[in-house]
């Protein structure tokens, strides 16, 4: 059967559409999924984590960037582990929230041909003298990274910082 030329070049255009607005729809994703995490974090800080305002809880001594797809992926990992410190009943849905999350950035990372990072990640003590303010900075630390995913989603679209790692 032979096909019209017009027909055809309404196929090989959307099949282009589809092709390059793939990237995007992902990217998008990712920060949707990140926003609404944030705003889970936020909402379980305020019904579980009654903190007095007067408190002030530093950030983490080690400011995490991100370079890369690859260190995304590395640094939710190890706030994933952390985030399994009981008691963390409550921390339920931001778990499934992160899961999904790293699913995607997964993904994201074998679409573009970056080769994944080991599972290997720093052993965590899993008791702590204070596990309720334990959960509370690490549910700051995540919603802190979140924030800045957000702000650095172009940053998701390259396996490897090359420009960090030429000059050094």
């Amino acid at each position: 059967m032979h096909l019209s030329l017009p027909f055809c070049s309404i196929l090989m255009a959307a099949l282009v559409a589809l092709t390059v607005s793939r990237p995007t729809t992902t990217l998008d994703m990712i920060g949707i999924m990140a926003r609404t995490t944030i705003n889970r974090i936020k909402k379980i800080k305020d019904e579980h984590f009654r903190m007095s305002p007067e408190i002030y809880f530093p950030g983490p001594d080690i400011d995490t960037p991100i370079d890369c797809l690859t260190s995304v992926i590395i640094h939710l990992r190890y706030l994933q582990l952390r985030l399994q410190v009981p008691p963390s009943q409550h921390l339920r849905q931001v778990q499934v929230d992160l899961e999904t999350l790293l699913s995607t950035l997964e993904g994201q990372a074998v679409s573009q041909g970056c080769p994944l990072p080991n599972h290997e990640t720093p052993v965590h003590k899993a008791k702590t003298a204070f596990p309720f303010t334990f959960n509370y900075l690490n549910l700051l630390e995540l919603q802190r990274f979140l924030d800045k995913l957000c702000l650095n989603m172009d940053k998701v679209k390259r396996c490897k910082d090359t420009d960090v790692a030429e000059t050094q």
